[in-house]
């Protein structure tokens, strides 16, 4: 992907990655050196600027971290979970009765639908009622339209 690198979008780069090229997010770092070799006098403070923080900040002493800070930045570190079972590890289901219910369902509607279904088209008045619930829902008769979509 290529990014269009504007001057403002340049500078702000420079302030917040450094002067370096090499610090830049990768993926607008090409953009931003053509820019920078194009108008390198658009840049220059925002360089020197930048040039001057990085040896005023490698300056400064590395900083000590008490023995007694470690050790209770580690202690309060999170712990690895306990090993899942081994359906769990497989599938990365956190409830392995998720699946088994999903099926029970589509088995049941199965059931249900080759059960219910017949008993209730058997019936005439049913039919009926249904087709002016149909209309009265929809404003057409579906058998009427898939006739139409036949002819």
């Amino acid at each position: 992907m290529t990014y269009s690198m504007t001057d403002d979008r340049l500078i702000e780069l420079i302030e917040i990655w450094g002067a370096e090229p090499a610090s830049w997010p990768e993926a607008e770092r090409a953009a931003g050196q053509v820019l920078l070799r194009a108008h390198p006098e658009r840049f220059a403070r925002a360089l020197a600027e930048a040039r001057a923080l990085g040896l005023m900040l490698g300056a400064l002493p590395e900083p000590e971290m008490p023995r007694a800070l470690t050790e209770a930045i580690v202690a309060a570190a999170p712990r690895p979970k306990a090993a899942r079972g081994n359906i769990q590890k497989w599938f990365g289901l956190k409830t392995p009765w998720a699946p088994a219910s999903g099926f029970a369902a589509a088995a049941l509607g199965l059931f249900m639908g080759l059960t219910v279904a017949p008993v209730a088209s058997a019936d005439d008045d049913m039919i009926e009622e249904v087709q002016e619930l149909v209309v009265s829902a929809l404003g057409f008769d579906t058998a009427n339209y898939a006739v139409e979509d036949v002819e």
